[in-house]
């Protein structure tokens, strides 16, 4: 059998603090604060957005643009408007509007902490587009030189037939 505990020493003190009943609200006192505007519209827009609706969170996106063209959200907006004219499927990826969006982002934003990852964005596409145009000139010059080949392997045939 296990030894009781001994007593608390002397100096250990127990103290009993009443509680309070609960204080009734006056009902004067708004239950919440009041939503900022455009705030349903970011919030929908931003939902559409986790789960993949991008064509909806563009409308919504837009929408609270309209609505709250200078809010204190507008460079998240524009950067999500940017990624999902870019991530959507169908219709298919929209780059000249995602470019336009996350260049307002850049221009008109310079503060904003969203930057950074826009102007990378933006310049990796520029890269892109650049490599693009450079593989179709390089590909456009192969085929040339290949045509050019083909040419001289036909007159050098010719010339080897001659006696």
């Amino acid at each position: 059998m296990p030894e009781p505990l001994p007593p608390p020493p002397p100096e250990v003190v127990h103290v009993v603090v009443p509680v309070a009943a609960p204080v009734p609200v006056p009902l004067d006192v708004p239950a919440s604060l009041p939503v900022p505007p455009g705030a349903g519209l970011f919030e929908q827009a931003e939902l559409a957005f986790a789960l993949g609706d991008y064509e909806a969170a563009i409308q919504d996106y837009e929408n609270y643009l309209l609505s709250v063209p200078n809010g204190d959200r507008t460079d998240q907006v524009l950067f999500h408007v940017g990624m999902a004219y870019v991530l959507r499927t169908k219709p298919p990826a929209n780059w000249i509007r995602a470019t336009a969006s996350l260049r307002r982002l850049v221009n008109e934003h310079p503060d904003s902490p969203l930057r950074p990852e826009a102007t990378l964005i933006l310049s990796l596409r520029s890269r892109a587009d650049q490599l693009a145009k450079d593989a179709k000139a390089t590909s456009e010059i192969v085929l040339e030189l290949n045509m050019e080949l083909e040419r001289l392997k036909k007159i050098d045939a010719d010339r080897r037939k001659r006696p």
